[in-house]
């Protein structure tokens, strides 16, 4: 369920960039959850989080192929990075609050390969589970696995865990990565991203290449 990053080498660029991926993390932390055509964190799913208060939200660069300008002008070398590695269709900071639970579910596709780079883990019981295999997340490395299976995280402590969370194609082949994007948002029947827009609509901004900077 897990793989080693040993097998992506070319994913070691952001292990060993890890200090300036955080140093770009610390500069945007207490921005606030606001309109999500600005910089800005993003409130996650309530219906996935079990939690005391908010506990889980995300700073999103690109979503399935189309980029978030405001987010990656804010932090302009991860902007660069993600540029650098057009096989990677998502990417974005994850934060789970002290005492949350995000729930078992599935992704959207097993054509991909998820990566989480450690940037905050506290000590204690704060650990994902792919399927039966349990693993716990390390500042500086990262962890890759299957997100199209079942999956769920938990942060047991009293600080919060930060990710750098992204989604890549595993054979880093471009045209493969944009077709997956396209498929998915052709296909899914997710209740959260048709609240947002239409099937069309996600299509023409996949098109584009980024969200409009007047709202959605």
């Amino acid at each position: 369920m897990f793989y080693s990053s040993e097998s992506f080498p070319l994913l070691k660029v952001f292990e060993e960039n890890f200090d300036q991926i955080k140093g770009e993390l610390l500069s945007v932390i207490e921005r606030p959850v606001v309109e999500v055509y600005k910089s800005t964190w993003m409130q996650e799913r309530e219906n996935m989080v079990r939690t005391k208060d908010n506990g889980w939200k995300t700073y999103t660069f690109r979503f399935f192929g189309i980029d978030h300008l405001p987010n990656l002008e804010s932090c302009p070398f991860i902007s660069r990075l993600i540029k650098e590695n057009p096989s990677i269709v998502t990417a974005e900071f994850s934060l789970l609050s002290p005492d949350t639970h995000i729930l078992p579910h599935k992704g959207y596709t097993n054509k991909l390969l998820r990566g989480h780079l450690g940037l905050v883990v506290p000590k204690g019981d704060v650990r994902i589970k792919v399927e039966e295999i349990e693993q716990a997340w390390e500042e500086g490395k990262i962890l890759i696995f299957d997100d199209s299976e079942l999956h769920e995280a938990w942060n047991r402590t009293q600080e919060h865990r930060i990710v750098f969370m992204f989604d890549f194609e595993p054979t880093f082949n471009v045209a493969v990565s944009k077709q997956i994007c396209r498929d998915v948002l052709l296909s899914t029947n997710d209740k959260f991203i048709h609240s947002i827009a239409s099937r069309d609509k996600w299509l023409e901004w996949l098109e584009v290449g980024s969200f409009p900077l007047g709202g959605v």
